[in-house]
Protein backbone atom coordinates (compact mmCIF):
# COMPACT_ATOMS: atom_id res chain seq x y z
CA UNK A 1 0.00 0.00 0.00
CA UNK A 2 1.37 3.42 -0.85
CA UNK A 3 0.08 6.74 0.35
CA UNK A 4 -1.05 9.27 -2.12
CA UNK A 5 0.07 12.85 -1.62
CA UNK A 6 -1.23 15.92 -3.38
CA UNK A 7 1.97 17.83 -4.07
CA UNK A 8 2.02 21.37 -5.38
CA UNK A 9 5.00 23.47 -6.40
CA UNK A 10 4.86 27.22 -6.83
CA UNK A 11 8.16 28.85 -7.71
CA UNK A 12 10.62 27.70 -5.05
CA UNK A 13 7.86 26.75 -2.58
CA UNK A 14 6.46 23.24 -2.22
CA UNK A 15 3.66 21.67 -0.24
CA UNK A 16 2.19 18.22 0.11
CA UNK A 17 -0.88 16.80 1.80
CA UNK A 18 -1.57 13.11 2.38
CA UNK A 19 -4.81 11.74 1.00
CA UNK A 20 -7.66 11.98 3.51
CA UNK A 21 -6.03 14.68 5.66
CA UNK A 22 -7.95 17.90 6.27
CA UNK A 23 -6.44 20.85 4.39
CA UNK A 24 -6.51 22.99 7.56
CA UNK A 25 -3.43 21.08 8.78
CA UNK A 26 -1.52 22.14 5.67
CA UNK A 27 -2.75 25.73 5.94
CA UNK A 28 -1.47 26.01 9.54
CA UNK A 29 1.83 24.44 8.51
CA UNK A 30 2.33 26.85 5.57
CA UNK A 31 1.80 29.82 7.88
CA UNK A 32 4.32 28.49 10.42
CA UNK A 33 1.60 28.05 13.03
CA UNK A 34 2.76 24.65 14.24
CA UNK A 35 5.38 24.44 16.97
CA UNK A 36 8.62 22.85 15.72
CA UNK A 37 9.69 20.04 18.05
CA UNK A 38 12.85 18.99 16.18
CA UNK A 39 15.21 20.29 13.52
CA UNK A 40 17.11 18.11 11.07
CA UNK A 41 20.15 19.84 9.56
CA UNK A 42 21.18 18.41 6.19
CA UNK A 43 23.77 20.98 5.06
CA UNK A 44 27.01 19.29 4.05
CA UNK A 45 25.48 15.82 3.65
CA UNK A 46 25.43 13.91 0.40
CA UNK A 47 22.11 12.71 -0.96
CA UNK A 48 22.32 9.16 0.48
CA UNK A 49 23.46 10.42 3.88
CA UNK A 50 20.68 13.01 3.93
CA UNK A 51 18.01 10.44 3.00
CA UNK A 52 19.20 8.15 5.80
CA UNK A 53 19.22 11.03 8.32
CA UNK A 54 15.68 12.08 7.35
CA UNK A 55 14.37 8.52 7.72
CA UNK A 56 16.02 7.93 11.09
CA UNK A 57 15.11 11.33 12.56
CA UNK A 58 11.47 11.27 11.41
CA UNK A 59 10.92 7.77 12.78
CA UNK A 60 12.47 8.84 16.08
CA UNK A 61 10.35 12.02 16.19
CA UNK A 62 7.22 9.95 15.53
CA UNK A 63 8.12 7.51 18.33
CA UNK A 64 8.67 10.48 20.68
CA UNK A 65 5.24 11.91 19.68
CA UNK A 66 6.84 15.03 18.19
CA UNK A 67 4.40 16.46 15.66
CA UNK A 68 6.35 19.01 13.63
CA UNK A 69 9.90 18.66 12.31
CA UNK A 70 11.83 21.34 10.44
CA UNK A 71 14.17 19.90 7.82
CA UNK A 72 16.90 22.37 6.83
CA UNK A 73 18.11 21.38 3.37
CA UNK A 74 19.23 24.66 1.84
CA UNK A 75 18.31 26.10 -1.53
CA UNK A 76 21.25 24.71 -3.45
CA UNK A 77 22.57 28.21 -4.13
CA UNK A 78 26.22 27.13 -3.79
CA UNK A 79 25.82 23.77 -5.47
CA UNK A 80 26.76 23.24 -9.11
CA UNK A 81 23.96 20.66 -9.28
CA UNK A 82 21.28 22.94 -7.81
CA UNK A 83 18.99 22.10 -4.90
CA UNK A 84 19.61 18.34 -4.84
CA UNK A 85 18.38 17.69 -1.28
CA UNK A 86 15.45 20.07 -1.55
CA UNK A 87 14.25 18.40 -4.74
CA UNK A 88 14.71 14.88 -3.34
CA UNK A 89 12.87 15.52 -0.05
CA UNK A 90 9.25 15.14 -1.29
CA UNK A 91 10.13 11.76 -2.79
CA UNK A 92 11.65 10.61 0.49
CA UNK A 93 8.56 11.71 2.43
CA UNK A 94 6.27 9.75 0.08
CA UNK A 95 8.26 6.51 0.07
CA UNK A 96 7.17 3.40 2.01
CA UNK A 97 9.66 4.01 4.83
CA UNK A 98 7.92 7.27 5.79
CA UNK A 99 4.52 7.78 4.17
CA UNK A 100 2.59 6.26 7.08
CA UNK A 101 4.13 8.86 9.41
CA UNK A 102 3.65 12.03 7.34
CA UNK A 103 0.44 14.05 7.18
CA UNK A 104 1.70 17.13 5.36
CA UNK A 105 4.78 19.13 4.44
CA UNK A 106 5.40 22.69 3.30
CA UNK A 107 8.20 25.16 2.70
CA UNK A 108 9.02 27.07 5.86
CA UNK A 109 8.20 30.70 6.56
CA UNK A 110 11.17 33.11 6.19
CA UNK A 111 12.02 33.22 9.90
CA UNK A 112 12.51 29.42 9.87
CA UNK A 113 14.57 29.30 6.67
CA UNK A 114 12.05 30.00 3.92
CA UNK A 115 12.49 27.85 0.84
CA UNK A 116 15.72 26.45 2.27
CA UNK A 117 13.75 24.48 4.86
CA UNK A 118 10.61 22.35 4.97
CA UNK A 119 8.13 21.72 7.78
CA UNK A 120 6.95 18.13 8.10
CA UNK A 121 3.80 17.41 10.10
CA UNK A 122 3.75 13.90 11.53
CA UNK A 123 0.69 11.85 12.39
CA UNK A 124 -0.15 11.10 15.99
CA UNK A 125 1.24 7.82 17.21
CA UNK A 126 -1.57 5.44 18.08
CA UNK A 127 -1.36 3.62 21.38
CA UNK A 128 -2.57 0.03 21.74
CA UNK A 129 -5.76 1.19 23.46
CA UNK A 130 -6.56 3.48 20.49
CA UNK A 131 -6.08 0.63 18.01
CA UNK A 132 -8.67 -1.62 19.70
Amino acid sequence: MSASFRIRESGERIEGLAEGIDRSHLDRLKRGRVSVAREIELHGLERREAAFEVRVQLREAFEMAERCVLIIHGRGARSEMGPVLKEALPGWLCEPALYRLVMAFASAVPVDGGTGATYVLLRRKRTRSQES
